[in-house]
């Protein structure tokens, strides 16, 4: 029987999937973000009656904070949540409690790649697409060549001899073997017949079920052994998070966590990345960057980065990925004023407004004042749930990360 996982960390992939979670960990745990995260119905239900019992936890602030460190680091900040965050700062945490954290990282490794340069033979004995090369001469003379057809032809004829020899021998024993044969499975056939009926069934019977109620006292024995002795284990391999997401995989090799995945697929090398600009090709390590801090243009692209053989970095590009021109064909609309404008984002030190309550709100809702009547709560009223509210308040950078053409186009009737 193998060993269960004595902490798992779920993630809402495991919930959504359905995964039997009984069958791998006997501690399954996870936050409130990813219970939060399960809007279907279907899951819902199921997620009321688990078979086992979910434990909800909330991981410190200090392995939050190392985990996001860590990952502007290895530059899959950008790529992970907030909630992915908080999964993988309480798997730190765990293996932080549990069994130490001597084994991680506190710095992500860089990938080498081992570039093998080609040698001069290689070089010389390879075949050039495009290039014909004849075939070398054959320096045999005609004299040379009658010795050889000769020599063949004798050989042929040695060889149809020994076969008819061969063959003659064979049907002659064959012909003695046939009749041995013959009288041997007689004698044997009167052996077994005598040896049956001289058996006696029910003490073989009687033996075999002795045997068999031996074998399972024995492992019924061993099995008790072993359970006693796998009481309280804890190693590094029995702490680990359970997850569907390649971007996970990433920084929890990095750190050094442990994983597993439903489908079985884990990625076999670790790798890190950074920011490269295709306008003027700079490269920054700075993950949550988003305009180049050399020429100043939204032009980053995420890149892997790894070291050759000589100490040198190498940056793994793909050309034959087009640039997107996501909103690089549309026209700017005009800019809007007002503290609620969304106006595009367009450079990194592009004043933006703070969206503050007014000076007449502040008036209205002076907490402090002699006068100020709270009613039945001492606190400021402000309106958060109301429609207008809600639109008022919407983040303007969000729309553009999201859809470049938000602005709503003129209506107007019907061409005739």
């Amino acid at each position: 029987m193998d060993k269960k996982i004595k902490y798992l960390v779920a993630d809402t992939a495991a919930f959504i999937e359905n995964a039997p979670l009984q069958e791998l960990a006997e501690n399954v745990i996870t936050i409130q973000e990813v219970i939060d995260e399960i809007k279907n119905k279907r899951q819902l239900r199921r997620l009321v009656v688990l078979p086992f019992d979910l434990k909800v936890m909330q991981p410190s602030l200090e392995c939050v904070t190392y985990v996001q460190d860590f990952s502007r680091k290895t530059g899959d900040y950008a790529s992970l949540s907030a909630v992915d965050m908080k999964v993988v700062a309480l798997t730190y945490q765990l293996e932080k409690e549990h069994v130490g954290t001597e084994h991680l990282r506190k710095e992500p490794l860089a990938s080498k790649t081992m570039i093998k340069k080609p040698t001069n033979d290689d070089l010389l004995n390879c075949k050039m697409m495009g290039f014909y090369r004849p075939k070398e001469k054959s320096t045999d003379t005609d004299e040379q060549l009658k010795d050889q057809s000769e020599a063949l032809q004798d050989t042929k004829e040695k060889d149809e001899e020994d076969s008819n020899l061969s063959e003659a021998s064979d049907e002659e024993e064959s012909d003695g073997e046939e009749v041995q044969d013959e009288d041997q499975a007689e004698e044997q056939v009167g052996q077994l017949t005598e040896d049956f009926n001289a058996l006696n069934c029910d003490e073989i019977l009687r033996k075999r079920e002795d045997s068999e109620e031996e074998n399972e006292e024995e492992s019924t024995g061993e099995e008790d052994e072993e359970d006693s002795d796998n009481e309280g284990w804890i190693t590094p391999s029995n702490i680990k998070q359970l997850k569907q997401d390649m971007g996970f995989d990433n920084l929890l090799k990095q750190i050094g966590l442990n994983l597993c995945a439903l489908d079985g697929r884990v990625i076999r090398h670790s790798r890190m990345f950074v920011l490269r600009c295709y306008t003027c090709f700079e490269i920054t390590t700075l993950m949550h960057k988003m305009f180049c801090p050399k020429c100043g243009n939204k032009t980053l692209k995420r890149c892997a980065v790894s070291i050759d053989e000589n100490g040198q970095q190498v940056v793994h590009i793909n050309f034959r990925k087009p640039i997107t021109a996501k909103g690089k064909n549309v026209s700017l609309p005009l800019p809007h004023g007002g503290k609620h404008s969304r106006n595009p984002l367009l450079v990194e030190d592009q004043p933006m407004p703070h969206q503050m309550p007014s000076r007449v709100a502040r008036t209205k809702t002076d907490a402090l004042h002699e006068d100020y009547i709270a009613g039945y709560s001492p606190f400021v009223a402000r309106d958060v749930n109301s429609k207008s509210a809600m639109l008022r308040n919407r983040g303007h950078i969000k729309d553009w990360l999201r859809n470049h053409e938000y602005v709503n186009s003129r209506r107007g009737g019907k061409k005739k």
